[in-house]
């Protein structure tokens, strides 16, 4: 069976294997896929190759292209959750300075922010006051009077 294959069955796994990689997550399946592309060209070039070195080349690019790209993907992280603000729309939002629509009674009024109505907390203001985001908590905003 494996005396059989031809270039295009090489080309054709590797296509299946990105095209299962954008289904699952990971970035595994993605090596495996390049490396049965690579295996199907050299296929192509070279009709005589025996199905022993294909699998072994197969291997060799798989396993070497995914240690390759841990090891980059560790060296230089490309998110780095401590101090990035994505998904956390509050901490994208502090230091901005917005006039108090809802009187702070209690301890708790509310701002506009953009097209967004904020729950904040602090010091009681009357509306209108400016304010400062000092701090987000989900989506509840801690201000302090600004100047």
């Amino acid at each position: 069976m494996l005396d059989s294959l031809a270039y295009w069955h090489w080309i054709v796994l590797g296509l299946v294997l990105l095209i299962l990689e954008m289904l699952a997550p990971g970035a595994i399946l993605m090596w495996f896929g390049a490396g049965a592309i690579l295996v199907g060209g050299l296929l192509f070039l070279f009709p005589e190759m025996g199905w022993q070195w294909q699998i072994l080349i197969f291997a060799l690019v798989s396993f070497t292209s995914i240690f390759a790209w841990k090891r980059l993907r560790h060296d230089n992280p490309m998110d780095n959750t401590d101090s990035g603000t994505l998904n956390q729309r509050g901490k994208a939002l502090i230091g901005r300075q917005v006039p108090l629509v809802e009187a702070i009674k209690n301890g708790v009024g509310r701002v506009q922010i953009d097209d967004t109505f904020w729950r904040v907390e602090g010091e009681d203001l009357a509306k209108g006051s400016l304010i400062t985001v000092t701090d987000a908590d989900g989506a509840t905003l801690r201000v302090e009077k600004s100047g």
